[in-house]
């Protein structure tokens, strides 16, 4: 019988967690020209536009599920950290004083969705490993469903959180 190794589990959850930070500062350290800064900062206000909590949750869960296809969810998160981090540097350029990029991660939505996308991102892993093997799949599949069902209760909440935050600090506007 299939014995499930949770210490293992959550070596692997940190290990992506720390990685998925290292490419969202990669990401901060890219720098665009005035040009591409503005498309990319208007495009990003566009999608945000009249966004609401379930429009943050659907945005990130449809984002987390992509990370849960063995090996291609691996590239996806990373590539997904990096982006954000591009994102998070053309939205705070313009502001007063300089913004620490990992701040965004001390919030609590910040960890929820930091850790959310870690384990998408570890499963992916993780599926990869037992498809190549032609091992435990079955297994894997059914961890996977419960892991699903768990990032998407941890986003869901996350969502709301984040959104509460955003209408309680209604006056303030980053994008402008």
């Amino acid at each position: 019988m299939y014995k499930y190794n949770f210490k293992k589990r959550i070596v692997y959850l940190g290990l992506f967690i720390f990685l998925f930070l290292i490419f969202f500062l990669i990401g901060t350290s890219v720098s665009f020209d005035k040009t591409t800064s503005e498309l990319l900062k208007e495009q990003f206000q566009n999608k945000i536009k009249n966004i609401d909590s379930m429009g943050i949750f659907v945005n990130n869960f449809l984002i987390s599920i992509l990370m849960f296809v063995p090996g291609i969810g691996i590239a996806f998160g990373l590539f997904s950290g990096f982006s954000t981090g591009n994102i998070f540097m053309i939205i705070t350029r313009g502001l007063p004083t300089q913004v620490p990029p990992l701040l965004v991660f001390l919030t609590i939505f910040g960890i929820m969705e930091l850790v959310s996308y870690g384990i998408a991102i570890s499963r992916s892993y993780l599926l990869l490993i037992h498809v190549l093997k032609r091992s435990r799949i079955k297994e894997n599949l059914i961890h996977t469903a419960i892991e699903i069902g768990i990032v998407a209760i941890i986003l869901l909440f996350s969502a709301i959180i984040e959104w509460d935050l955003i209408r309680h600090s209604a006056g303030i506007n980053l994008l402008k």
